[in-house]
C-alpha cells in the first residue's frame, strides 16, 4: 500500500491550512472594510448635519439682527409707503420691513421669503422717491430649507396681524438633512422684540 505524502509549501503548511488561512485573512479584511465604510457615512453624515445646523444658525442671528432694527428711518422714508409702518409686509412665510441696517443715513427695504428650499434676501434702497435698485437685489441666505415662518405679536404679546401693532416677531426656521439616505429636521425659532416700532 502506497502512502501519498501531503503537498508542502517552503514553509511546512498544507495547502489545506493555507486555504483556511487565507478565507480567515479574507473575512478580517471584509469586517474591517465593513466598518470602515460604515464609519465614513457616519462621519460624513454629522459633518453635513453640523455645517447644514450651523449656516442655518447664521441665517437665523442675520434675519433677527435685521428685523430688530426695523423702524430705524433716519431719512424718513417710512413716512413716504402707503401703509407708513415699518413693517410693509407680515405673511406667515414672508416679511419685508424698513430700517437703516448699516447706519448710512439711507433707509433700506428689505425682504426675507423661502424660495425652493432657500431663504431668499432681498434690498433695495431709499433714494428720495422710489427704491433701488427696482426689482431689488436678492441673495440666498440659506439653503435646504424646508419651512420658513414668520409669527407677529401685539405689546401685550397677542397674535396681530395688524402691521402698526406688531412688537414682537417670532422667526422660525427648519432645515433637512437628505444626505447619505436619511432625512433627519432641524427646527429653530428665535423672538425678536423690534427696537423701533
Amino acid at each position: 500500500m502506497k502512502m501519498t505524502k501531503p503537498i508542502w509549501n517552503q514553509s511546512g503548511f498544507t495547502l489545506l491550512e493555507m486555504l483556511i488561512s487565507s478565507a480567515v485573512f479574507a473575512i478580517v479584511l471584509l469586517a474591517i472594510y465593513t466598518m470602515l465604510t460604515a464609519s465614513q457615512v457616519t462621519y460624513a453624515r454629522g459633518e453635513n448635519k453640523v455645517e447644514l445646523q450651523q449656516n442655518a444658525r447664521v441665517a437665523m442671528r442675520r434675519m433677527a439682527r435685521e428685523v430688530r432694527m426695523a423702524g430705524y428711518d433716519p431719512p424718513s422714508a417710512i413716512p413716504a409707503q402707503a401703509s407708513q409702518t415699518a413693517i410693509q409686509v407680515a405673511n406667515a412665510n414672508t416679511i419685508t420691513f424698513i430700517a437703516d441696517l448699516d447706519g448710512d443715513d439711507v433707509s433700506d427695504q428689505v425682504t426675507y421669503r423661502l424660495q425652493g428650499n432657500q431663504i431668499i434676501r432681498e434690498n433695495a434702497s431709499w433714494v428720495g422717491g422710489a427704491w433701488t435698485p427696482n426689482p431689488p437685489t436678492s441673495s440666498e441666505l440659506a439653503d435646504s430649507v424646508i419651512a420658513l415662518s414668520f409669527t407677529y405679536f401685539d405689546s401685550t404679546d397677542t397674535a396681530t396681524a395688524t402691521l402698526a401693532d406688531i412688537r414682537r416677531i417670532t422667526l422660525g426656521i427648519t432645515v433637512q438633512d437628505t444626505t447619505a439616505g436619511f432625512q433627519d429636521t432641524f427646527p429653530l425659532t428665535i423672538d425678536v422684540r423690534l427696537r423701533n416700532p
